[in-house]
Parts: structure tokens; sequence; C-alpha cells
């Protein structure tokens, strides 16, 4: 599973349209990743543009003539990304790309209903009202923005969040150890727990367990504590959670390692949930 795909996708039938505040994403990856020359690099556009299905539609925003964000139009027209110019004026500087980005993701809801996914890289809590929008009307939205700039609100209303470091550290080794130290495994653990005891039995699928982190915190991801996958992550907290092979389909069965104690302790069924 990529960094940027989750366990919990949608049909592989759905077009995915993806918006890009590059100017937002260039300020957040210089602080996230200060010690690369290429922030944002090729490989990385290239993985965030094809994980999530067929990327029908790839637009990124800015002001192209600023030498900072100018620099990045090779990349971005390599993978397919067609560039919007950003023009400022009047009141209207702050928030130009914004307005722009807003508009063009409501006229795609309008105009290309196929398209299911809606893959926003921003980090600035001014789209929440966009992505509640969205959401209302059926569609996934998958945020992506760095440590340094994303919004608590904006996580917290998107399906999923993702972190553009945990993305470039999955085309470029060099900055694995550098973006994990980013994260504390004791966050992973205390979600783990948390998901569990909303569990209404004593275990649970791994894909029901990682399915109920997501929406406790649409952030979580495995590959953000240097994990490959899901279940690697959980071997990593045996103090936590117990592993074992579930008996009648592929999937694993969790279960806590020391008695639960939130609101459905005492009314736990040893069936796991996740199953029917």
């Amino acid at each position: 599973m990529s960094p940027v795909a989750s366990a919990a996708d949608a049909s592989l039938g759905d077009q995915v349209a993806v918006f890009i505040d590059l100017e937002n994403l260039a300020l957040g990856a210089g602080e996230d990743l200060p010690g690369q020359a290429d922030p944002i690099p090729y490989k990385a556009l290239e993985l965030l543009c094809r994980d999530y299905g067929n990327t029908s539609i790839r637009r990124a925003y800015a002001d192209w003539s600023r030498p900072e964000f100018g620099r990045y139009q090779n990349s971005m027209a390599q993978n397919g990304i067609t560039l919007i110019q950003v023009t400022r004026f009047g009141a209207q500087q702050k928030n130009a790309a914004d307005i722009l980005m807003a508009v063009d993701a409501m006229e795609v809801l309008i105009t290309h209903p196929d398209v299911g996914t809606f893959l926003l890289v921003a980090g600035d809590g001014d789209y929440s009202p966009l992505v509640q929008r969205l959401r209302e009307w059926g569609k996934r939205v998958v945020g992506v923005g760095t440590k340094a700039s994303a919004s608590s609100r904006l996580v917290a209303v998107c399906s999923e969040y993702k972190y553009w470091g945990t993305i470039v550290a999955a085309v470029n080794p060099a900055v694995r150890a550098e973006v994990g130290a980013n994260f504390d495994i004791d966050d992973a653990k205390q979600l783990v727990v948390a998901a569990m005891e909303e569990s209404p039995n004593t275990s649970a699928t791994g894909s029901w367990l990682k399915s109920k982190m997501l929406a406790l915190d649409p952030a979580f991801d495995e590959r953000n504590y240097g994990s490959k996958s899901f279940r690697v992550l959980l071997s990593r907290l045996a103090d936590v959670v117990e592993v074992t092979k579930s008996r009648s389909s592929s999937d694993i069965q969790v279960s806590l390692v020391a008695p639960r104690k939130g609101k459905n302790a005492r009314a736990s069924r040893p069936e796991p949930a996740g199953q029917a």
C-alpha cells in the first residue's frame, strides 16, 4: 500500500481531481525539509498524482512569475499538471489562490460528477468550508500538507490527511529519518487504544481498526512512523495489542493486551468487529 492511498480506499472507478496550492506547499515544505535542495521533487508529485486512481484533473496554483514558485514549473508540467496563474491585486492579495482554487473545485463538482475523490494539497484552514461542502455532496476529500502549515481545523474535516514529508520520504530514503523524527510512536499507541475502546467486541479486524483510527484522526498514516504497512506498525506495538491471523479471512485480528476501560468494556463479546 502506498503512503498516499489507504486501506479504506473508495471505488477504483472514481475519477480523481488534484488541486495544489503550490505557494502554501512550497513554503511549508521548505520548513519541513530544510536540508533538501528540492523539497518538492518530481517523484513525489508523480506519486501524489497516481495513487488514488485515474487522476483526470490536475491543477496547481501560484504566482509563477516569482522564482521561489516558478522553479517548480518543470516538475509540475512533466506530471501533466496544469499551471494556473494567480494574479494578485487590491484586497484579494492574501487569499487569491484560495479563492481561485475553491471556485475551480466547485466547478468540477458540478461539471464532472464522475469525480469521486478530491485531492487538495493545502494546509490553510480557510479551505475547511470547501472540504465540508464537497463531503456534503458525498465526495471523498483527501488533504495533503506539511506539518509546518497544516491547520488542525482542515485536518479534522478531511476524509484523510497526508503529510508531504511522508510522501517525499517514500521516494527519497535519505529523508526518512528526518521525517520520522517529527512523529512520536506513542501517539500511534494512544490512537490504537482509543479505537479499540470503541469496538463492540474484545477483538477487531485489522481493516476495521485502521478505518476507525482514520475516523478518529484523519492524519493517521503508518508510514509517518517508518512502517511500510499497517501490520508492520502493529507488530511494533506488542506492548499494547496482540495480533493473530483470522480463521475465516485473510485479515488479521487485533485485541488489546490490557483489559479495556472504555464504555464497551462490560458489553464486549468475543466476536471480532469488522466481520459479518
